[in-house]
């Protein structure tokens, strides 16, 4: 019994935050020896470093944001640093900040570097305080009407754009972003945990995966390519219901003793669920505006970065759950505790992004 609850508290400990919802979106552009960037923040991000007023609507006010603003481009611009291989790159004065559609807010500043930029580096230090797995996504608009994407994040603030970037640097990029974007995507890795806390034979659970990477690389491709683009309000909760229909099926299953049928068919549940995350995923893409002329290499590429991060998780939970098989607690009583474990945990976030 002891070894159950140790179980379940296991199952419990998976980080109770949504994937990538803290996000903030820079556009930075270089022309010449100037570089000047336009940063989106969510307002909620900043609000708990800055006392940002609100109307009686809950929407930030301009005048809030200008009370503020001093700080505001302290914590923003001046922890934009902003270099090139030569030496630090000087803040042009000044800067500005603006209310965007009540509940976000943009800074833009400029900086000017000591010559023409070949190749520029940025350390987004705000990405180790603002809220714990925080996304700055950049797109950065180059001489000659390159564009190059970039992400950093607390682990790793700092990235680097050269004008001269080959293919395969920017697809080794876009892959590591997919395989980022699934090992920090916590719902995903619980959704597909739930799906595997059954069993089943080799053949239905390569069907299981197969049909979830199916969905999800078929939305995936639709939201990118702008030929579907559903709200995120509805998309995210979803996601969260996806996963405690998927632990009460286990549960269900268990109880009325029709394991054996379930798994038959999980597979066209795993689809139809596997669609509505393929749009989770798709967030990410979305919030770089990639140009057309780039968008299908990146979505090959990150996606099969999804992929790898996707098979290295269920190459570690397959073994792992088998071995746990063989012992005498786990079945039934680890599954039903693991399932009841996965259950919450989406139903935390259900109730988090309905009510957000």
């Amino acid at each position: 019994m002891k070894r159950a609850w140790a179980m379940l508290l296991v199952c419990v400990a998976l980080p109770a935050e949504a994937h990538q919802e803290s996000v903030s979106v820079a556009e930075v552009e270089v022309r010449g020896e100037r570089v000047s960037a336009r940063l989106r923040f969510a307002g909620a991000d900043l609000a708990s470093l800055l006392r940002l007023e609100q109307d009686a609507a809950g929407a930030y006010t301009q005048r809030g944001v200008d009370a503020v603003l001093p700080a505001l481009l302290h914590l923003t611009l001046d922890e934009y640093a902003v270099s090139t291989p030569d030496g630090a790159c000087r803040r042009d004065g000044g800067g500005r900040a603006e209310v965007e559609g009540g509940d976000g807010i943009v800074v833009e500043g400029s900086w000017t570097c000591a010559r023409e930029v070949e190749t520029l580096r940025v350390r987004a230090g705000f990405v180790e305080v603002l809220p714990l797995g925080h996304a700055h996504l950049a797109k950065v608009s180059l001489p000659d009407g390159l564009i190059a994407q970039r992400v950093a994040q607390a682990d790793s603030p700092r990235f680097e754009v050269e004008r001269r970037a080959g293919f395969w640097a920017a697809a080794g990029r876009f892959l590591r972003l997919g395989v980022e974007h699934i090992f920090t995507g916590y719902d995903h890795i619980a959704f597909l945990l739930g799906l595997l806390l059954l069993g089943g034979s080799f053949k239905e659970l390569v069907q299981i995966v197969t049909a979830f990477t199916v969905a999800h690389s078929i939305t995936l491709a639709l939201a990118t390519l702008a030929v579907v683009n559903p709200t995120p309000r509805v998309i995210e909760p979803l996601i969260a219901a996806s996963i405690v229909y998927v632990a009460a099926e286990n549960l269900w299953a268990l109880r009325r003793g029709t394991r054996a049928s379930t798994l038959r068919h999980r597979w066209m549940l795993t689809f139809a669920f596997g669609l509505v995350h393929g749009f989770g995923f798709a967030s990410v893409l979305r919030e770089l505006h990639l140009p057309r002329s780039g968008l299908a290499a990146a979505l090959v590429t990150f996606n099969l970065g999804v992929e790898v991060g996707q098979l290295c998780i269920v190459a570690l939970a397959i073994p792992l759950l088998a071995a746990l098989r063989r012992t005498r607690w786990f079945e039934p009583l680890g599954v039903r505790l693991c399932s009841l474990a996965v259950g919450c945990l989406g139903l935390t976030w259900l109730v988090q992004r309905i009510g957000s």
